[in-house]
């Protein structure tokens, strides 16, 4: 294992992120942080939290065949060899639209389970702006946020080009790695401390304002921010001149063809909370997997933006070195060829161009992440590049 893979596993492994504020500790020797019931509620979605928000199914699904035999297929020794039941809930592998294989941990979950996905909400923000982009509400990457976001003025956020937003290097805090991506004690408490729970209250334009450090300008190093993200968020509102949740219904959720729809978590204030909190069923998150494979394979505006997107644009500091960063997308991921959304606890989706292999996990703790990632490759392996 390279150092760079390493390091984002550690990621993982160093990410204590107690979403109910605190200290803690392990509730198991396999790395979970919150309580079983946490995950319990996590794994059925948090769709019933009162400041969810939900957006709609696509008019028609696209594609996806799963067959029955998936269940038990010739993968499932080298499935269940890699897949713990103290730490994992869901996996599946699909190859070009095809679901070969499905395994549930079916003390929580089932085929109809909804999780929710954490920070996997960030790379579907970054794909929203890539829409922006490519329908002519943003002139291009090089532009500062400011131009569009009236609101982010005087803000480190902007004063960054937006393709630093998407790099995670707006240069407004001192890079120094934050294990739940929330900059400030104080970001902490007002965020992940609260929207688990659905009581986030507070304006995240004032909570941003009181957390800018202004440190350096964007562009010179990478820090895993969740306000990048939100900035992002409010950038496509703004230049759209649509919520957030509405332009990504139109242009990512039914563009991907979802057979169901999705919720997105938001504060008191009807603001969309775009670094956490997206909830939809697993077989959407594979037809958004191969979606986002077929269309980064075109020669057209978002494929070109994927293209982007999937190649190394900053170093996101983490506990021992860094990890290579795309757009609000993590590359690498412990296997050649691969970029991922990766969410707390273990949520992950990947994706291979050359062997077209997709993968959806949801599980509780990083720490069994390795073989995952190894089983992986061993099946990717089974497919020509």
């Amino acid at each position: 294992m390279n150092v760079r893979t390493k390091n984002l596993l550690v990621l993982g492994l160093a990410s204590l992120a107690i979403f109910y504020g605190g200290a803690a500790l392990a509730q198991n020797n396999k790395g979970q942080i919150e309580s079983d019931q946490f995950w319990a509620d996590f794994s059925k979605g948090l769709e019933w939290l009162p400041t969810s928000k939900s957006i709609s199914a696509a008019p028609t699904p696209s594609h996806l065949e799963v067959a029955p035999e998936s269940l038990n297929s010739s993968l499932t020794p080298v499935v269940d060899q890699a897949f713990d039941p103290d730490v994992h809930r869901i996996v599946i592998l699909s190859h070009k639209r095809s679901v070969i294989h499905r395994k549930y941990n079916e003390k929580w979950v089932n085929d109809k389970s909804r999780p929710s996905s954490a920070s996997m909400a960030k790379s579907l923000t970054a794909l929203a702006v890539g829409k922006a982009i490519c329908s002519g509400a943003i002139g291009n990457l090089d532009e500062n946020a400011t131009v569009y976001a009236s609101r982010l003025r005087g803000t480190s956020w902007g004063n960054a080009k937006i393709r630093h937003l998407l790099a995670m290097s707006s240069g407004s805090n001192k890079p120094v790695y934050s294990p739940t991506g929330s900059p400030t004690p104080q970001v902490q408490a007002e965020t992940l401390a609260k929207s688990y729970q659905g009581n986030m209250t507070h304006d995240f334009i004032s909570l941003m304002a009181k957390a800018d450090e202004k440190y350096s300008a964007s562009g010179q190093q990478g820090l895993y921010n969740n306000l990048d993200t939100q900035a992002l968020a409010f950038l496509v509102e703004d230049a759209t001149r649509q919520k957030f949740i509405e332009f990504f219904e139109r242009e990512i959720w039914h563009a991907i063809g979802a057979s169901q729809g999705g919720s997105w978590s938001h504060n008191s204030l009807g603001q969309v909370a775009a670094f956490s909190g997206f909830t939809a069923h697993p077989y959407d998150w594979i037809r958004l997997g191969h979606y986002v494979l077929e269309e980064r394979a075109k020669d057209t505006c978002f494929g070109k933006f994927l293209k982007e997107a999937t190649t190394r644009q900053s170093e996101v500091v983490l506990p021992n070195g860094s990890a290579a960063y795309g757009f609000q997308i993590w590359l690498g991921c412990g296997a050649v060829d691969t970029f991922c959304f990766l969410g707390h606890g273990g949520q992950r989706l990947q994706m291979s161009p050359s062997t077209g292999l997709v993968m959806y996990v949801h599980a509780t703790s990083f720490s069994a992440s390795q073989p995952i990632v190894t089983m992986y490759r061993n099946v990717a392996s089974r497919y020509p590049k």
